[in-house]
């Protein structure tokens, strides 16, 4: 029994591994076409990040969100739903525990900081909860409504950080600083990197556990496979995607959350190199597994936080990554449609 799933484990993992590494094959021969020292743009690119602490702590919060948002698009994938909203329930997380952080600031931090954290993540929920209502209910494509909410959270907080909220001592759109009593702690022995990422390591645990190992994952699971076969057996199969979509809006809104209580300490309208987009790729890449999910995420923000080291040490732009993340999806795109002409 053992070693059969240890075999499936592995025949599963056969596919991203061979990606990830025809990319960065690939990626190699571009940075040969650049550089005359593309060994060293590559260390820097992929070991950059365990150079110093500082580094470390860099790469470490900067996994914290693409890890929640990818844990939050495992949730709709396996129900069914292709959520591409991450960045909207990203940015409607932050937004609001900012406004309520700089709004109540003289709250006790110990009412303010559940405040926060749990109208950030409400928030999220919210922009999840409107496209699986709409999909359950009125057969809305769930591409176009995530799509849609997007751009109507980030211009609306867009606004809000240019108008409303906006530290007028600061250049740029940026919100006013929460106050440092509800700030998160630094990981012990890493300064500079936010206790988040212990957050997000346990709630990947945490929804293995929900989706493979309670009867309510079992249902989910089963109404995003066959839906009609689901609803024949009674499983509350509408349901069921309804509060998968709540939750991954709340993974997204917490990933916000955290970001400000963590990291920024402020909302700015322009903290996220696409978060959004890149956690889709990391949930995709590990083939909507949780555990699988933390280790691309950790790739990723590896790949992120390297490109810039490399451009400072070598001539290759930070652009590469962008390449390289494109050229990873084509490549999964691509095994995926030649299993399904097989089939």
């Amino acid at each position: 029994m053992i070693a059969t799933r240890l075999k499936n484990s592995a025949r599963a993992m056969y596919a991203p591994v061979a990606a990830i590494l025809l990319t960065l094959a690939l990626g190699f021969l571009l940075v040969m076409a650049i550089t005359d020292d593309p060994v060293r743009a590559y260390r820097d690119l992929l070991f950059a990040n365990f150079d110093s602490l500082g580094n470390f702590a860099l790469f470490l919060n900067r996994a914290t969100p693409l890890t929640l948002i990818a844990l939050g698009v495992i949730f709709s994938f396996r129900a069914g739903i292709f959520n591409v909203g991450g960045e909207g329930q990203l940015y409607a997380g932050a937004i609001t525990a900012t406004v309520i952080g700089v709004t109540f600031a003289g709250l006790p931090a110990v009412v303010l900081l559940p405040l926060a954290l749990t109208g950030g993540i409400l928030a999220g929920a919210f922009l999840g909860w409107i496209p699986g209502v709409l999909k359950v209910r009125f057969a809305v494509d769930e591409v176009v409504t995530t799509l849609m909410l997007n751009i109507i959270v980030l211009l609306f907080t867009s606004y809000l950080s240019n108008q409303v909220i906006r530290d007028t001592k600061s250049y740029g759109a940026v919100s006013e600083m929460v106050p440092d009593k509800i700030w998160l702690p630094a990981l012990p022995g890493v300064p500079g990197a936010t206790s988040g990422i212990v957050v997000a390591v346990l709630l990947a645990i945490a929804t293995w556990v929900v989706l493979f190992r309670t009867e309510w994952g079992a249902q989910l699971r089963a109404s995003g496979t066959n839906l009609r076969f689901a609803k024949a057996v009674g499983i509350p199969a509408d349901r069921r995607i309804i509060v998968a979509m709540l939750i991954a809006g709340g993974f997204g809104g917490l990933a916000g959350v955290l970001y400000v209580l963590g990291i920024g300490h402020r909302f700015e309208q322009n903290f996220s190199p696409e978060y959004g987009l890149v956690g889709l790729t990391c949930a995709l890449l590990a083939r909507i597994h949780p555990i699988g999910a933390l280790a691309t995420a950790i790739f990723y923000a590896m790949m992120i936080n390297g490109s810039a080291y490399m451009q400072i040490s070598t001539d290759v732009p930070r652009s590469l990554v962008d390449l390289l993340t494109g050229l990873l999806v084509l490549l999964m795109t691509a095994r995926l449609a030649t299993n399904k002409a097989r089939s």
